[in-house]
């Protein structure tokens, strides 16, 4: 018997260190990626700051030609879970929003590892982040800007004012208002200043001396009347890229015009140069869909949280082809205000490029 219960412990014995010595069982290599993959889609949905957003593809934006409508307009994410990378679409044509300060997103993972993909929601409210709006007025319509400072000062808005002419300019509606006096007040009310050339030609056409007549020169001039512009704006939008590197030590900043869609990364160094986007009456004669595209532009924006969008428009007006109708430009300010955006001018901007750079 005593031999019996000795083998019997030997036996146990023996079989406690055979199972001593196994490795665990470790999860398959599928499970840990299934549970890689609920793991991105509960980053996603709870909108973390660790993924990193921004406009695609990327050589559209960084050459500049920019989206021609909102529908273009894509936002990725990458959202990276021990080394498995899950990217992340999102529609902003879908997104919706009952108060304008609250908004359900759809989006779209993929997990490319296992060919699958899911789609869902997420809620999303807009915090203080960099993402902003650079918007400026073109031209001689000083006298009445001047006339809507007290709305910007209600919606927190700066902006750049790009004023054309000589300092001794007189405004055109004939009232005492001259180009020195504006640009000081504009100053003092916390805003920016551009130059738009003296005689707004297109410079691509004029002789080297006309160049340096409409740009470099009237801007040493102003200068010297205590008044500095922070970048200069092409008349048309036209130029060609000497003209950016010749105008660089005078204005650190300039700028372009279109009709397409462009965000320029606040934290990106760049050389200086950028086109705005057009938003006057004649670009926009249809009121939905102005309201519409601002909305989705300022609100992809604002999701990337490190994005800027430049708008440009001349004269504040509702019957001027070329400028923005009031209820647009409140519509605009508001819109930007709710989404919590920061207003950029060409200052601010000339400040930060010169840190990125």
């Amino acid at each position: 018997m005593k031999n019996i219960c000795a083998f019997v412990i030997i036996s146990l014995g023996a079989l406690a260190v055979s199972c001593a010595s196994r490795p665990a069982l470790l999860p398959s290599k599928n499970i840990v990626e299934e549970r890689h993959f609920e793991k991105a889609i509960k980053v996603i949905k709870m909108n973390s700051k660790l993924i990193k957003k921004n406009f695609e593809p990327r050589e559209v934006i960084i050459s500049g030609s920019g989206y021609k409508t909102v529908n273009d307009i894509a936002v990725k994410g990458l959202c990276l879970i021990d080394e498995s990378e899950f990217p992340v679409s999102y529609d902003f044509s879908a997104a919706a929003s009952t108060d304008g300060k609250h908004f359900s997103i759809p989006f779209s993972v993929e997990d490319f590892e296992n060919d699958v993909s899911y789609t869902d929601v997420l809620s999303w409210s807009p915090a203080d982040e960099d993402a902003g709006l650079l918007l400026s007025f073109d031209d001689t319509f000083w006298d009445t800007w001047r006339q809507y400072f007290d709305l910007f000062d209600t919606y927190g808005a700066k902006v750049t004012f790009f004023v054309q002419g000589c300092p001794e300019s007189r405004a055109p509606s004939a009232k005492d208002t001259d180009l020195k006096k504006f640009c000081a007040e504009a100053v003092r009310r916390g805003h920016s200043l551009g130059f738009h050339s003296v005689n707004h030609l297109n410079l691509t056409k004029v002789s080297a001396e006309t160049f340096y007549e409409e740009t470099a020169k009237p801007a040493d001039i102003f200068s010297k009347e205590g008044i500095h512009f922070s970048a200069f704006a092409y008349p048309f939008g036209f130029s060609e890229p000497w003209m950016h590197e010749a105008l660089s030590p005078i204005f650190h900043v300039t700028r372009g015009y279109g009709t397409n869609i462009r965000f320029y990364d606040t934290k990106m160094a760049n050389n200086g140069y950028i086109i705005s986007k057009a938003i006057d009456n004649t670009i926009y004669p249809d009121e939905i869909k102005f309201e519409n595209d601002i909305r989705l532009i300022l609100l992809a924006a604002k999701f990337t949280g490190h994005c800027i969008v430049p708008f440009t428009t001349h004269d504040i007006s509702d019957s001027a082809q070329w400028g923005i109708q009031i209820k647009r430009l409140e519509y605009l300010l508001e819109t930007a205000r709710d989404l919590k955006l920061k207003f950029y001018t060409y200052n601010g901007l000339r400040d930060r490029f010169a840190a990125n750079g």
